[in-house]
């Protein structure tokens, strides 16, 4: 009996540490008028946070505190929040706001993962503005930002007791 391969697995063709990149190199890039362009799009960034928010209500909240944090930013009432969490938070905004990203908007059940994705990794790389900002207006963090891995040096001494 003649036995069959097993299959290879393919590797996915984008990983997040891609969209890192991109968000990243994106985030470099940005000028104060790009932040000015997001701010007068807030219609749509509020019309399609609705869209996803009973399907995803954790990116609602992240595209709603984003929104606010760039707009007070803006409006220079937050000169304390490190520009690069403004800028990496502008960057996901557009990309939220594009509707042929990496996995098109129109495709019902999928088409707001990428977004998701995106903004969950904006913000663990703006984290400490985002505390801050947080902090600053009296806004709950709470299911907002995923929890904080302890440094490996942490991990090891908690194991070895």
């Amino acid at each position: 009996m003649a036995r069959t391969k097993a299959p290879k697995r393919q590797k996915p063709l984008l990983s997040p540490s891609d969209f890192t990149s991109y968000l990243r190199e994106k985030a470099d890039q940005l000028a104060p008028g790009d932040l000015q362009q997001v701010v007068g799009l807030a219609e749509d960034v509020h019309r399609r946070a609705e869209k996803v928010q009973h399907e995803h209500p954790r990116l609602h909240r992240h595209v709603e505190l984003a929104f606010r944090l760039v707009e007070d930013h803006d409006e220079g009432q937050c000169p304390q929040i490190p520009y690069y969490t403004v800028s990496l938070l502008t960057v996901a905004l557009l990309y939220f706001l594009d509707p042929l990203d990496v996995i098109p908007d129109w495709i019902e059940g999928a088409g707001s993962a990428d977004d998701a994705l995106v903004f969950e990794l904006a913000f663990d790389l703006g984290r400490a503005g985002i505390e801050r900002y947080c902090t600053w207006k009296g806004i709950s963090t709470d299911g907002m930002l995923r929890p904080q891995k302890a440094p490996a040096a942490k991990r090891r001494k908690a194991r070895s007791r």
